[in-house]
């Protein structure tokens, strides 16, 4: 298959469109579509007029077909470090091992975007199918598990999992997609904050609707925007647009904070698409930005500034037998059994894989594989 990310980001950088690289290759717009959304494969003639328009060597076109792809969602939109990346990609190897041992094999492809866009128009008509999927009102509340459904109708596979707060790299969220299977994996901390929690996980269906077929930027710039719109939709920042052009100082933050805490998404959220719409209608932005930046996530705190373990579960870490059934319900996740069967296959326990796995550290994972094991009586064998 085309390294389509790389093609992306070098059209990006050289100002490409769809239409002009179409052009460029002598093809039709349509053909380079198919070439973008992994449809059909370019000829070997336009294989290299394709490597000499985007300066890419043609061996870098093609990307093996079984390599991860992996998105972090972090704290402030910092970069995951290397060493975070690293670990994802072990874990990545360590997860296709796990693909025999799943329930039920999976045997339709999952729904995606076409060609997805950052056009705002694209996004907004995304977002609005989806929330009319879920039945939602123009301006109603996507609410948690609604999300979580939609990830697991998409079939993404939740691993929740407890990484601490200040992490390397102060991940919050991480996805995993295996072109191999078609599998996408979502790693859900649960030190995270529980007022950021929907954002993220609106972020990471956005990812799985595209399979990350935009380049690295774009596809994080994408996600982004995509959950903005899902979870304060046009119609909500009208209203709070109108709302707020009346009050000012302390007034209006309170303001972002009641509809922050309305929808359970972070103030900045709110901001976003208030801005937005204003600049749409060509009217000045709030100017709000600023003056919610050091405020908590809902703006007063409380509940939305506990972990997600402490919110969902009442404790901030639950131990490892409790956290694995806890969780497996609450995710409706498979991969806490899967890890079980790979275990008794392999004749007994194996921290060191599932510290690899899930990516948590070596102490941790001694007690989940014991937890897992026949000897603990916790799942049946």
């Amino acid at each position: 298959m085309l390294n389509i990310p790389l093609i992306l980001q070098s059209m990006q950088q050289r100002g490409l469109t769809r239409t002009a690289l179409a052009t460029s290759c002598e093809v039709s717009k349509e053909a380079v579509s198919n070439w973008l959304s992994g449809q059909s494969l370019p000829r070997p003639r336009k294989l290299l007029r394709l490597a000499e328009i985007l300066h890419i060597e043609v061996t870098q076109l093609m990307a093996p077909d079984d390599e991860p792809v992996i998105a972090f969602r972090t704290t402030g939109g910092q970069r995951a470090s290397d060493a975070a990346r690293e670990a994802a990609v072990t874990a990545a190897e360590h997860l296709q091992e796990l693909l025999p041992h799943l329930p039920h094999p999976r045997l339709f492809s999952p729904a995606v975007l076409e060609s997805p866009s950052l056009e705002e128009a694209y996004l907004l008509e995304a977002t609005h199918q989806v929330r009319d999927r879920l039945g939602l009102a123009d301006d109603a509340p996507v609410q948690r598990q609604e999300l979580l459904a939609l990830l697991q109708g998409f079939g993404a596979i939740m691993v929740p999992v407890y990484w601490n707060r200040q992490r390397h790299g102060h991940e919050n969220a991480l996805s995993i997609y295996l072109p191999r299977s078609k599998t996408t994996w979502v790693f859900v901390n649960l030190h995270a904050c529980i007022g950021t929690f929907n954002a993220w996980l609106a972020h990471e269906l956005g990812h799985c609707y595209t399979l990350h077929r935009l380049a690295a930027d774009e596809g994080e710039l994408f996600a982004e925007r995509f959950a903005q719109a899902l979870l304060f939709p046009p119609a909500a920042a009208a209203r709070a647009a109108a709302e707020l052009g009346k009050v000012s100082g302390d007034e209006a933050l309170r303001l972002l904070a009641w509809y922050a805490g309305k929808y359970e998404v972070p103030m900045s959220t709110i901001v976003a698409r208030v801005d937005l719409w204003l600049a749409h209608q060509g009217r000045k932005v709030s100017g709000l930005k600023r003056k919610q930046r050091g405020c908590d996530v809902h703006g007063e705190g409380r509940q939305e500034t506990l972990s997600i373990s402490a919110a969902l579960f009442g404790a901030e870490q639950l131990p490892a037998e409790h956290y694995i059934r806890t969780a497996s319900d609450f995710f409706r996740t498979p991969v806490f059994e899967a890890l079980a069967c790979w275990q008794r296959r392999q004749g007994g326990g194996s921290p060191a894989f599932v510290a690899s796995a899930l990516n948590v550290d070596i102490g941790h994972a001694v007690e989940i594989s014991f937890a897992l094991s026949p000897a603990s009586g916790m799942l049946a064998s």
